[in-house]
């Protein structure tokens, strides 16, 4: 699968870089050889279920008991109670995206602290909506994320009211249900490596994934301000529960996870300052992520699955890694002149 996408990041962006953390960055043991299950198990718990983990969990319990419509309802398709979805979606994400957009790019309550790009969200340029970078982020993560995350999610609903597809109850099957909790985290971060590769395919990256990409600053609504067509392939994560048995709080967990999270961890800042007392903060954006954001050709997955580092496109924000980066994307390049000649 060739990689054929832009190869310049925010490089080209004069006084850009903001806050750099310490490097080299880690990532999970999953893959390290020989292995380390106990390394991998306590890094299940911190840093994947601890602290937002068990946040996305409890949300998602939250929605499933008190904010979804009932089976009965669901086993025909109809506007009413998918409609109610989308709104319930479209709220909660607003809530977290716009929470953080007001406390960072409005308020600036933390100034350029913890920020990995000295800009702020453009207000000026044509390439997004109305030139203005937050409510073209705001447009398409609405208008089509989060319409496209309700679709999968009201036809999966659909399946189980129906008794099409395999279903697991709690009060028998609670042990493997808890395991698939913590699994929905693990294949959301695999099936992004996947579909984002392919997104780097050129055909998909011109007609799709060029529009993600024009956020080279991100912020919170930027996670998933995607393209159509990037969205059917992004939120394709729910096809997994239409043949592993599962639960319906399952496909809620892994419709918020996909579907919030990147809020989080586009939001551009390394940590978010709680409280008055000075130093107190919490842990902020992805800098494995917005090394992707920069350079293009690097962590095309997330940490807790490490993939890029079986493929060899870790970079771990040290010199050493840009160094590899590059050697690679010029080897490349070679090969492909190689093969047009």
């Amino acid at each position: 699968m060739a990689d054929t996408s832009p190869t310049t990041g925010s490089v080209g962006i004069p006084g850009s870089k903001g806050y750099e953390p310490e490097v080299p960055i880690t990532t999970s043991p999953m893959f390290d050889w020989p292995p380390r299950p106990a390394a991998t198990l306590l890094y299940l718990v911190k840093p994947v279920m601890l602290p937002y983990g068990v946040f996305w969990v409890a949300l998602a319990a939250l929605t499933w008991n008190y904010l979804t419509p009932s089976m009965e309802r669901m086993a025909s398709l109809r506007p009413g109670w998918m409609l109610q979805i989308y709104l319930r979606n479209a709220l909660i994400l607003t809530a977290v995206a716009g929470a953080l957009h007001l406390a960072l790019y409005v308020r600036r309550a933390q100034q350029q602290r913890y920020k990995y790009n000295r800009q702020w969200m453009s207000t000026t340029n044509r390439e997004f909506l109305w030139t203005n970078q937050t409510r073209d982020n705001v447009f398409w993560s609405l208008a089509s994320g989060v319409t496209i995350w309700t679709a999968y999610e009201a036809l999966t609903m659909w399946f189980y009211a129906n008794d099409w597809i395999p279903q697991v109850e709690w009060s028998s099957g609670w042990p493997y249900l808890s395991v698939l909790t913590v699994g929905v985290f693990l294949w959301s971060v695999t099936h992004f490596y996947l579909n984002h590769r392919l997104l780097h395919v050129r055909w998909f990256y011109d007609h799709a994934h060029y529009l993600h990409h024009r956020n080279v600053n991100t912020g919170p609504w930027t996670g998933i301000s995607m393209h159509p067509l990037e969205h059917l392939i992004y939120f394709s994560v729910f096809a997994l529960w239409w043949v592993i048995p599962a639960h319906p709080f399952i496909v809620i967990l892994g419709g918020l996870f996909q579907g919030v999270s990147p809020a989080v961890s586009h939001s551009g800042f390394e940590r978010f300052e709680v409280g008055r007392r000075e130093g107190r903060s919490a842990p902020g954006a992805d800098y494995f992520h917005h090394l992707h954001h920069r350079y293009f050709e690097c962590n095309y997955g997330n940490r807790p699955v490490p993939i890029d580092k079986l493929f060899g496109t870790f970079h771990d924000g040290t010199p050493e890694a840009h160094a590899r980066m590059r050697q690679r994307m010029k080897a490349r390049r070679g090969t492909q002149a190689g093969a047009e000649a």
